[in-house]
């Protein structure tokens, strides 16, 4: 008789696989969704027992793990990312016949995208950030120990990084801190994207050569451009090394953002996703066609970038409601019928 096939062991294998191939970021997501639902098992069961995939992958199990992680109060897009991971090992254990294919298995659970939050910044906004001077920081209160002249070039470095994103065509965090040296050449970035892959190229425009100048990696025995990273630090290329100090400075960079904010006075958070989400926004205002916009950014396909465009979508429908409303309520001024 074949040995049933076990969930735990089935995806602690795949990631292992995904951290021998260097991408820790989706061993990572596999992890976690690994852990919250053994969690939601164990609760289920009342006691810890072996999670044959046969037994996990029904319909009334997945419904029930997805109410058990909107009690959670989780977000849709974080209970849409545990529902995305496990219906790709389903598809792998289905590939390799492990278990029996069920139509429709994930239909009735949430794996979609939720863009009801507003990332991108207006135009006035992100002119502020381009090229507003950042004040005498002496009189600010910082909330910190260290001196104002430290915390004056944390947020000046913050500011070129988050412009810098904005520049380079809406680059991600994840691909500017790796830029190598020998990716720039003769006012020209390529890169390879960390998540998908695919191989973009960048005119770099005038705005941001003298950001990247100043934020270079003037190290010679380090391969990178800029100094995110740094290079005398973060390991090998691709190590777990280097990707454990990305999110450190990850984590730092989006701490740096909310003071920049403060101190410029922008009052939209600010996150290493909003110069992405604002390029994006503002090109489609501006009438540039979705596929366009969808191969600027790298997506692996243009329903991602409709995503990103979706706020800006709703903005455009609420100010319809309102026109709509505004001209009913003209008519009972006049005494239209």
């Amino acid at each position: 008789m074949k040995e049933k096939k076990n969930l735990t062991e089935f995806m602690l294998s795949l990631v292992q696989t995904l951290e021998d191939e260097h991408r820790f970021g989706s061993a990572h997501v596999y992890r976690s969704t690994l852990h919250t639902f053994t969690a939601y098992w164990n609760k289920r069961k009342g006691r810890k027992i072996l999670m044959a995939v046969r037994n996990v992958f029904t319909v009334s199990v997945l419904r029930e793990f997805e109410e058990y992680l909107r009690g959670k109060l989780l977000k849709m897009n974080t209970i849409s990312t545990y529902m995305r991971m496990l219906r790709a090992v389903y598809h792998r254990l289905l590939k390799d016949g492990e278990v029996d294919y069920t139509a429709g298995l994930f239909d009735s659970v949430y794996t979609g995208t939720c863009a009801d939050v507003k990332r991108a910044l207006s135009p006035a906004d992100m002119a502020k950030i381009l090229s507003f001077p950042l004040p005498d920081l002496g009189s600010v209160a910082v909330g910190t120990s260290v001196s104002s002249s430290l915390v004056q070039d944390n947020l000046q470095e913050a500011r070129c990084w988050f412009s810098l994103l904005f520049l380079l065509r809406g680059i991600p965090f994840a691909d500017l801190a790796r830029l190598r040296k020998c990716d720039y050449k003769d006012g020209v970035v390529s890169y390879c994207r960390q998540k998908t892959g695919r191989r973009l190229t960048v005119t770099v425009p005038k705005e941001a050569e003298p950001l990247i100048r100043t934020c270079s990696d003037t190290n010679p025995a380090s391969p990178y451009l800029l100094s995110i990273l740094d290079g005398g630090k973060a390991g090998g290329i691709g190590s777990r090394e280097e990707y454990d100090r990305y999110l450190c400075v990850l984590r730092d960079f989006n701490r740096r953002l909310d003071h920049l904010a403060y101190v410029i006075g922008v009052k939209c958070k600010l996150s290493s996703y909003t110069p992405r989400h604002t390029w994006a926004t503002l090109a489609y205002r501006k009438k540039c066609p979705i596929g366009i916009i969808s191969n600027a950014l790298g997506h692996s396909s243009i329903k991602v970038t409709e995503t990103y465009l979706k706020p800006f979508e709703t903005e455009e429908l609420d100010k319809a409601n309102r026109m709509v409303i505004a001209c009913v309520k003209d008519g009972l001024r006049n005494g239209i019928r």
